[in-house]
């Protein structure tokens, strides 16, 4: 490539770049509104992961697998029937909503308990029926036996009175019927606050927040209607968390809306971050450049890549993650060093009196190999991770990669012109002081690395040591974060999802909350076999599952051993009534079994309990839900990975694995792909900075200071990291293969103006002095360009977010000791052995 037509190219055109650059960033524009954002932790995940094929499955059988909650609360003094008639009211109107992917609604069991006292016997305990029998056909025979005339009395105890046994019948009967007092009216009511609960059951997950916001405006669309006024607040007008309207209150919550607020703190996350990054990017370049027109250049040369980057990223990964979601101040304080490097020489160029054309030129020539390299080092750091199927390392190594190398192009393609721009604006005037000015900074840390740098190198070799201990202790007391709590966003008291959570906790079980694991038996005779073995496996392992839960938990057991029972109760019965009174025959009639008692069937069961293990084609009893142990935390990971590793242990008759969901399972394969994949991330970026090295340097070394110095740099970050006691995440261990390319990108950054200054100089000691006040300046402007785009991080309520901002904060400072302090003290001690050789050779 010649540079010198470039650079005339650039001064004699420079608009054509410009409106280049405009159209690419205009057209990329409708791309990145598409671009939607997922923090559910399956996202995460490769479409081929075990939890993800099984959760496609069972939703596809199902029409949906997330829970919508909505709590709807009466006003203190207010009738908690008018929450009941407007639970009543709503309830069918949402299930009318198909086209926004609603399946169910499960709102009221009022009809399971007609249902159940219209079958009453069958409910009945076989043990108990038997008992009442044969206390009927024992009082029975004693009566009739004392209706002989014959009959002699030896003074033994009579059975008990058939008031006594028909009033042992009543109880049974009310006891049924108390059961279901914690369902007033068969509504989910809170045991103590006037909520009541409906569960929508929807095919959209948790990511998907466009079609979230959808349902709920629908819903609440529709009560206000109902109530016939407008709601005074609603979460669709963005007035309020929830919908409020006279005395009545709707909150969300359930898996849906927990998600749906975690996608809420990440978004909040990712602005503030990229607010203070640009913030404080503007105020570092403007102390290290002290001129205006530095920050506006470095700014705008970065929006056309970082655009191009995020509407590629709609087109090749779909939508942001948890882990990809923050990238855009990463890009922009990462990005922007290449320009950085090109701006500060260009400085240097037009101070030492060179006009534009020829400052540009010159500017390009010195430039262009140590920043491709460092940014080629970056790229290839970030593109390792594409070597992994886990999409939390893929999507973050894709935009990063591709952002890294945008970034360049833009610093050599739009920068050059911008400046041609402004210069033609008002030209740069430099004065005498200007002219023989030095980075400050490239001053500091020469003095720092160079005046003593033996003793620089003996604090480097302690901080080495110390920090390998730190790393071997760590590694064995298993450095994994296993506290789902701190994957997430801080929720504070304030919070109205997690309270309405806890709520519906102190209502339903979990099988309707929608948080138990459920397994999907390939066919109904598979499900008592998986059952007893769940159950067996809760025996023998304690306190590792709770309770197992099918559709024939919903179903009179021994009907086959009740209904002879039940017609000889309906003998007994008639044949007692004459020895009672008649207060007792009307209770007689009340619980008379029918002349027929027909069995009940599974199809027979009312739809507001069956519902949920009705598949979409109508087939029913096939879902086996089992619920965690009660006392163990499920924000406990390891408890997690024992639950689903329990509940994937079952097979059917034939071997067969049957599908499994839930959020246990994906926590579960996320961490193991966390462990297969981030080993090799991590070598594929290391080999890949062995490679870069190999082709940037001629000579072995360069190539061996360069990776010596990225080695140091990673190994004090991760001591640092064990110092701190942080744990790895899903989100943190990325920094490690992504500090490779730091590493290296800032050791050659320097290495390559080293060798320059030598070529230039002669003399190796001066230019290890003159590369690091000449280029260290920017290189630490770089890293300090980059190190505000992790702490922005900060500003995130994320725990995750915060970890990995940790992580990376510690290894760009490391990296820049390594390489600016480290590097350069070791270049001089070489150095002046070579010269105090060259000397000695010039004596003899």
């Amino acid at each position: 490539m010649s540079w010198a037509r470039v650079a005339r190219a650039q001064h004699a055109r420079p608009w054509g770049f410009v409106v280049v650059a405009l159209l690419l960033s205009i057209g990329a524009l409708p791309l990145v509104a598409q671009l939607e954002l997922d923090s559910d932790f399956q996202a995460l995940l490769p479409e081929h992961a075990q939890s993800v094929r099984d959760l496609d499955e069972i939703r596809a059988r199902f029409g949906g697998t997330s829970t919508l909650a909505l709590a709807i609360t009466a006003s203190e003094g207010a009738d908690v029937r008018e929450a009941r008639d407007l639970a009543r009211a709503l309830a069918p109107r949402i299930e009318g909503m198909d086209a926004l992917q609603v399946a169910s609604v499960d709102w009221n069991v009022a009809d399971f308990e007609r249902f159940v006292s219209a079958h009453r016997h069958l409910y009945a305990d076989l043990d108990d029926l038997v008992a009442i029998r044969d206390a009927l056909q024992e009082r029975l025979d004693w009566e009739r036996a004392r209706a002989n005339p014959f009959f002699i009395d030896l003074g033994d105890e009579a059975p008990p009175d058939p008031e006594a046994v028909i009033d042992r019948i009543q109880r049974d009967a009310d006891e049924a019927r108390r059961a279901m007092d914690r369902f007033p009216e068969g509504f989910y009511q809170h045991p103590e606050r006037a909520i009541v609960f409906l569960f929508v059951r929807t095919g959209i997950r948790g990511g998907e927040s466009g079609a979230i916001d959808r349902l709920i405006a629908a819903i609440e669309r529709e009560a206000d209607d109902v109530r016939g006024t407008r709601a005074s607040a609603s979460r669709s007008a963005g007035t309020s968390v929830g919908w409020e309207s006279g005395t009545l209150r709707i909150d969300y919550g359930g898996d849906l809306m927990d998600v749906r607020e975690e996608n809420e703190a990440l978004k909040e996350a990712v602005q503030d971050s990229t607010i203070v990054t640009v913030v404080l990017l503007l105020a570092s370049i403007f102390v290290f450049f002290m001129r205006w027109r530095a920050a506006p250049l470095l700014l705008a040369t970065l929006i056309a890549p970082t655009l191009v980057t995020f509407a590629a990223a709609e087109l090749v990964v779909d939508y942001l993650n948890a882990s990809s979601a923050f990238l855009g101040s990463i890009i922009v304080g990462n990005g922007v060093n290449s320009s950085v490097m090109w701006l500060g020489r260009y400085f240097e160029e037009r101070r030492a009196g060179r006009d534009v054309p020829s400052a540009i030129r010159a500017t390009h020539e010195g430039t262009w190999a140590g920043t491709f390299a460092a940014a080629l080092a970056a790229s290839l750091a970030y593109g390792s991770l594409l070597v992994t199927d886990y999409r939390g390392f893929r999507d973050f190594g894709f935009i990063g990669a591709l952002g890294m190398m945008l970034c360049w192009v833009a610093a050599y393609a739009v920068l050059p012109v911008l400046v041609v721009i402004t210069e033609r604006w008002r030209p740069m005037v430099f004065g005498e002081s200007e002219k023989r000015l030095k980075g400050v900074y490239g001053v500091l840390f020469a003095k720092l690395a160079l005046d003593r740098p033996r003793a620089m190198l003996v604090v480097c070799a302690v901080l080495s040591i110390v920090s390998a201990i730190g790393v071997g202790l760590a590694v064995a007391g298993d450095p994994l974060e296993y506290d789902f709590r701190n994957l997430q966003a801080e929720r504070g008291e304030e919070s109205r999802v997690s309270q309405v959570n806890a709520w519906m906790g102190e209502t339903v079980e979990e099988t309707r909350t929608g948080s138990a694991l459920a397994i999907l038996a390939p066919t109904r005779d598979d499900v008592a076999s998986l059952r007893a073995q769940l159950e067996r496996y809760g025996e023998n392992h304690p306190n590792v599952i709770g309770a197992v839960r099918t559709i024939e938990d919903l179903m009179p057991r021994d009907q086959d051993a009740k209904r002879p029972v039940i017609g000889e109760l309906r003998r007994l019965l008639l044949e007692v009534r004459p020895y009672v009174s008649e207060a007792r025959r009307r209770q007689i009639d009340e619980q008379l079994p029918p002349e027929r008692v027909d069995p009940v069937r599974v199809e027979d069961l009312p739809a507001s309990v069956s519902r949920p293990f009705m598949e979409r084609d109508g087939t029913l009893g096939r879902l086996v839900f089992v619920e965690h142990a009660e006392g163990r935390d499920t924000w406990d990971g390891r408890y997690m990975i024992e639950w689903s590793s329990a509940v994937r242990s079952a097979r059917t008759e034939d071997g067969a694995r049957p599908a499994v969901a839930g959020v246990a399972v994906v926590f579960s394969d996320l961490l193991q792909t966390i462990f297969e994949d981030g080993p090799q991330a991590i070598g594929a970026s290391f080999l890949a900075t062995m490679i870069l090295l190999l082709f940037t340097f001629r000579r072995q070394r360069e190539r061996v200071l360069a990776l010596v110095s990225m080695f140091a740099g990673v190994l004090w970050m991760t001591g640092l990291l064990a110092a701190t006691g942080a744990r790895l995440n899903f989100l943190n261990m990325i920094a490690f293969p992504i500090t490779f390319g730091i590493g290296v990108e800032y050791g050659v950054n320097y290495v390559k103006r080293f060798l320059e200054e030598k070529d230039a100089r002669g003399d190796g000691v001066s230019a290890v002095r003159a590369a690091l006040e000449g280029a260290g300046g920017a290189v630490i402007l770089c890293s300090l360009t980059t190190l505000i785009g992790y702490i922005s991080l900060y500003t995130s309520a994320n725990r995750a977010l915060n970890s990995f901002g940790l992580a990376m904060s510690l290894g760009e400072v490391t990296c820049l000791i390594s390489s600016l302090l480290a590097l350069p003290a070791v270049l001089h001690l070489l150095e002046s052995r070579a010269r105090k050789g060259d000397a000695r050779g010039g004596v003899e």
